[in-house]
């Protein structure tokens, strides 16, 4: 590492123990357990008033299917949330090690791209998740193997919320497989109560790649109607060894991201939050992820990415018929690759470039009538995204798309709850075909979408569900109008202008758990439990059979399974519950029987965790059991599946609060040193190593003052 580095990690350390050390006398660690927990205006209140841990993920107040804030477990929706308690506690060096325990959820990435992938229950790439960073979309998609990924530095994310299935279409258009909702931290998450201004340092260290990080947040309270809060975040790491201890090459990065958002109230029930925030990784990428071709052209990438969002809301205390918000927002990914391998085409440059703008508002209105309580709720979105490369192989050109909603909600006395919903999408897609000259063309469609929820609740604390929903997703750029060859190599891909949008259907029954004082007094119990079935009509894929290869409409696709959550929390411990059984396949056409993107994914996790020391320290583990995955082969359908066993994987933590001001985390991920690959990712067949990262001891230390 250079001197420079050297010397901003030692000022780091020093200014972490400063911080945390020097200002410990300020409050006992029970009245900051105390002033913590009345800060919190995004959870339920405790099961019992002496009790000072924190409610449960499933208490969460978050995004929810109805466009509405609700806690998790309120909502009738295939909904879960991770919480910033949680990603303290497992230090997620990627977005990817959020959701390892959300049941119906794969996140992967190849090892040696820094971007992450989401697939919800079999579905994945070009807008079937939709991902959102503070309300911007987050679409960016690149040719090679697991393309279709997004840019999310863990140190910036406050919350991360995902809602799955179709019944998320409230959100935009696309999302067919669901929505994921990251969230930064507003000043007031930052600062105590009594507090203008803090300033906190965080310091972490994993042996596995000799990976530092630093992370440095300020906020300063101006008045009680603004403040402003900032955050940077220095990332670097070398390339990590698998569980067989062998070096998995070019898995080193250096990232460099930080984001500013003021909050401002000018009026009494206005709030206008404008953000701005900014990655950049400097990493090495292949053609081929882990593959040992000797020839396997290799990148020296620069990606940025920059984001700024606008985020309006208005709630007059005097008016049930105004909850207004109004979001615009622009995001732009681009990827700067010069090629240092093979030597005959070293230098060789190309980039890609991705930009969404956009913009959507909501309003909710409530109101008693015929014995129901009502709430209506209404909105429109668009976007535009515009996205350029010189590869022949990279679907350049620029994408609309529109909607809007009408939502109502109906609620009767404590037991009924009845949601009845439609959406209308547009789209329109402007690129150029492949002739001799290029020509122009523009496709377009739309559709109306409906939805249907009804929630019963015979007693307290157990709700029963069942919703049908549809969705609709438009072609995307890459499927239009890609080119080219694989790798960049000859020309075996061409446009296809006659693409049909996908429909997805979806039938959706579940159970909401709500109980405390169940065993012991104070403890709480948390539950969700859903069955699904989808249908995905038109369902898009490129045609491997045939030259040259263009993407189409194979067939159709069926997703079904069951996902299943559930926390357990008695004061001195908590018991953490997650699950799924997925199976999604190709249904009809040239792909018939075979498993949409790796699945099925079968997922099993308990964690286990224990307070002591008056809820100061808390140490706990994490098993995590992947099922077996069946490989098949596009290029030759007919032949026979490989099947690769699952892995399981165990986690320790140990969270420290020393004192009011100074944190110690401590962490070792995978600690009997499985060797595995994420099935998810796209590694290589032929790859010298596995993709999964072997035995890693993580520590971390947060220093923090404020007045």
């Amino acid at each position: 590492m250079t001197t420079t580095t050297n010397t901003t990690l030692m000022a780091s350390t020093a200014l972490a123990l400063v911080l945390g050390l020097c200002a410990a006398p300020q409050a006992s660690a029970q009245e900051q357990e105390k002033k913590g927990a009345a800060a919190k205006t995004g959870r339920l209140a405790p099961a019992t008033a002496g009790q000072n841990q924190p409610a449960t993920m499933l208490d969460l107040i978050t995004i929810s299917a109805t466009m509405i804030k609700t806690a998790v477990i309120e909502s009738m929706a295939a909904i879960s949330a991770v919480d910033s308690d949680e990603l303290d506690r497992i230090q997620p060096d990627t977005a990817a090690d959020i959701f390892r325990t959300t049941p119906g959820v794969a996140a992967s990435m190849n090892g040696d791209d820094p971007a992450t992938a989401i697939n919800i229950r079999g579905l994945e790439q070009y807008g079937r998740v939709v991902v959102t960073l503070d309300g911007a979309r987050q679409d960016y998609w690149r040719v090679g193997h697991g393309s279709g990924s997004f840019y999310v530095e863990p140190d910036l994310i406050k919350e991360a919320t995902v809602i799955r299935g179709p019944v998320s279409n409230a959100y935009g258009s696309g999302g067919i497989g669901g929505v994921v909702s990251f969230e930064t931290k507003d000043a007031g998450d930052f600062l105590k109560n009594d507090e203008r201004w803090a300033l906190s340092e965080k310091l972490g260290y994993e042996d596995n790649g000799d990976g530092f990080t630093t992370s440095t947040t300020g906020a300063y309270r101006f008045s009680d109607d603004a403040d402003i809060i900032g955050n940077l975040v220095y990332r670097d790491r070398d390339s990590y060894t698998d569980g067989n201890r062998e070096t998995v090459p070019w898995t080193g990065e250096r990232v460099t991201s930080g984001y500013l958002k003021t909050t401002l109230r000018p009026a009494d029930g206005h709030e206008l939050k404008l953000g701005a925030i900014l990655q950049r990784y400097n990493d090495q990428i292949t053609g081929s992820s882990g593959s040992t071709s000797p020839t396997l052209s290799r990148y020296d990438t620069n990606t940025t990415n920059q984001t700024y969002t606008a985020a309006y809301t208005w709630k007059p205390d005097d008016s049930e018929l105004i909850d207004l918000s109004a979001n615009a927002y622009h995001n732009r990914t681009r990827a700067e690759q010069t090629q240092v391998w093979p030597t005959s085409a070293i230098g060789n440059f190309r980039f890609y470039d991705v930009a969404t703008s956009g913009f959507n508002v909501k309003n909710s209105s409530r109101f008693d009538a015929w014995g129901l309580a009502h709430t209506l709720t209404y909105g429109l979105d668009y976007y535009y995204l515009e996205a350029s490369s010189e590869a022949a192989h990279f679907g350049a050109g620029e994408q609309q798309g529109y909607g809007g909603f009408l939502q109502w909600q109906g609620d009767y006395e404590n037991w009924l709850q009845v949601i009845a919903a439609m959406r209308y999408d547009g789209y329109q897609l402007d690129g150029e075909t492949r002739a001799v000259p290029p020509q122009q063309a523009s496709i377009s469609g739309d559709r109306w979408s409906p939805r249907l929820t009804v929630g019963v609740t015979p007693f307290n604390g157990f709700q029963l569900y069942g919703t049908y929903s549809e969705g609709y997703r438009a072609p995307g750029l890459q499927d239009v109008f890609r080119g080219g060859g694989a790798h960049g190599g000859a020309d075996s891909y061409s446009p296809n202008l006659l693409l049909q949008p996908e429909t997805a259907k979806n039938w959706e029954a579940g159970i909401n758990v709500k109980y405390d004082d169940v065993l012991t007094a104070g403890d709480r119990l948390r539950a969700k439990l859903n069955v699904f079935h989808t249908d995905v009509e038109d369902y898009i894929d490129v045609d491997l059979t045939v030259l040259p290869r263009t993407a189409i409409n194979i067939g159709d696709a069926r997703l079904k399974g069951v996902e299943a959550e559930m926390v357990y929390d008695y004061g001195w411990g908590f018991v953490n519950l997650a699950g799924a059984l997925i199976n999604a396949k190709v249904i009809s056409g040239v792909y018939a029987g075979q498993a949409l993107n790796n699945t099925p994914l079968d997922r099993f996790s308990v964690t286990l965790g224990f307070r002591m020391l008056e809820d100061q320290l808390t140490v706990g583990a994490q098993y995590l059991s992947v099922g077996e995955i069946t490989r098949t082969s596009r290029s030759n359908p007919d032949a026979v599946p490989v099947v690769d066993d699952g892995f399981d994987l165990v986690n320790v933590f140990a969270n420290w609060r020393i004192n009011d001001n100074a944190r110690l985390d401590f962490g070792v991920d995978n600690v009997f040193n499985t060797a595995y690959t994420d099935p998810q990712s796209a590694w290589s067949t032929t790859a010298a190593t596995e993709q999964g990262k072997g035995r890693t001891f993580k520590v971390a230390l947060t220093g923090r003052i404020g007045g």
